[in-house]
């Protein structure tokens, strides 16, 4: 199994100048557990996780901070043909929990650690139901 068969949503982006407060609200309102923050030319300059919210709140930061203070730059990135297991050792060495799934040159989606995790869990699932 390759990693880009996991990806199931679209990529949520914001702008980079956007808030904390801003970015907890998009991961809400569309339901996902990260969002990448976007520079005026479209390039992405982070990524932006529950964690690094959580991290904020714990902290005492004030929400109105721009987002792209607390998330993670460089944004790490594997192409979507790469496999689950090699993926997870890349996150692994990056103590990482999200990853940027690419085609090519082009975003195609993010895949967390527990999205792996419950694909290898199906796995080894259906292999030991036979």
């Amino acid at each position: 199994m390759n990693v880009g068969q996991l990806v199931s949503k679209k990529i949520v982006t914001l702008s980079a100048s956007s808030s904390v407060r801003e970015a907890a609200k998009t991961m809400r309102e569309n339901d996902v557990s990260s969002v990448l923050l976007v520079g005026e030319k479209g390039e992405i300059r982070a990524i932006v996780t529950e964690r690094d919210v959580t991290r904020a709140v714990a902290e005492g930061l004030d929400y109105s901070i721009p987002a792209v203070k607390i998330g993670m730059s460089p944004v790490i990135s594997v192409d979507r043909n790469l496999s689950v297991l090699e993926a997870l050792e890349i996150m692994g060495e990056k103590r990482i929990r999200h990853v940027l799934v690419k085609d090519g040159d082009k975003p195609f989606g993010v895949v967390s650690l527990r999205e792996m995790a419950n694909a290898l869990s199906l796995l080894a699932f259906a292999e030991t139901s036979y």
